[in-house]
C-alpha cells in the first residue's frame, strides 16, 4: 500500500499559514508575489499557485490583479492548520493500522508454519519426551458436530488448545472460534496431564 505523503503546494501552504498564526506575516499586509515566493520554496510558479488557492480557498489570503496575495485572516490560518492536523492524523492511523495489519497477516502466518511443524515433528517430539499434539477422531454422534469452537468453549471444557483440524485429508491449522466440527474430523490438540481423557470424554456421545 502507498503511504501517503503531504504534497509540496500544501507544505507551502501549511508554512504560509503559521506564518501568519505566528504574526511573523500580519493581517492586511501583502504576501510576496508568486515568482517570489516560487523562488523561495524552490518550486515553479503553478506549485505556488496551486498553495495560495487552497489558502484563499479558506479565507486566509485574498488574491486580486492589482493588489496581489493579501492577508485577511489569522484565525482562518488557524483554522487552515487545524483542519490539516486532524486529516494528517486520520491518513497516519490509516497507513499504521494498514502497517499493523500485515504485521498480524505476517505473524498468523508464521504461527502457522510453526504449528505445522510441531505436527509434522510430533513423532520425533513424541520419542524425545516433549510436548506433542494429541489427536482425536469426532465420533458419529458426537455432541459438538455442528457446533463450532466458539459456540463448544471448547478450552474452557477441556484444558486443550486446538493446533488444526484434519479433514478429507486436509489439515486446517489454527482454525478460528467460528469453525465448525463435522462427522469424521480429526482434533489435533496439546495440554497438561490428562488432557486427552478430557477431549475424549467431551466429545463422545
Amino acid at each position: 500500500m502507498k503511504k501517503y505523503t503531504i504534497p509540496k503546494y500544501l507544505k507551502i501552504a501549511l508554512d504560509i499559514a503559521y506564518s501568519i498564526y505566528n504574526n511573523d506575516l500580519k493581517e492586511g499586509s501583502k504576501v510576496s508575489g508568486r515568482s517570489t515566493l516560487a523562488s523561495k520554496y524552490s518550486v515553479s510558479p503553478e506549485t505556488i499557485r496551486r498553495s495560495i488557492a487552497l489558502l484563499k480557498e479558506m479565507n486566509v489570503v485574498e488574491v486580486t490583479e492589482k493588489s496581489g496575495i493579501s492577508i485577511i485572516s489569522k484565525e482562518q490560518a488557524y483554522s487552515f492548520i487545524q483542519n490539516f492536523d486532524t486529516k494528517n492524523s486520520i491518513l497516519k492511523l490509516k497507513d499504521e493500522t494498514s502497517d499493523l495489519l500485515n504485521q498480524k497477516k505476517q505473524i498468523e502466518k508464521q504461527i502457522e508454519e510453526k504449528i505445522e511443524e510441531i505436527i509434522e515433528y510430533s513423532t520425533e517430539l513424541r520419542n524425545i519426551g516433549l510436548i506433542y499434539p494429541l489427536e482425536l477422531k469426532i465420533p458419529n454422534n458426537s455432541p459438538i458436530i455442528g457446533k463450532t469452537i466458539a459456540n463448544t468453549k471448547f478450552w474452557q471444557n477441556t484444558k486443550a488448545t486446538i493446533l488444526g483440524i484434519k479433514r478429507d485429508g486436509y489439515l486446517v491449522v489454527s482454525p478460528g472460534p467460528n469453525f465448525d466440527f463435522k462427522d469424521n474430523d480429526t482434533i489435533v490438540f496439546v495440554g497438561n496431564d490428562g488432557v486427552w481423557h478430557n477431549v475424549e470424554k467431551f466429545i463422545t456421545p
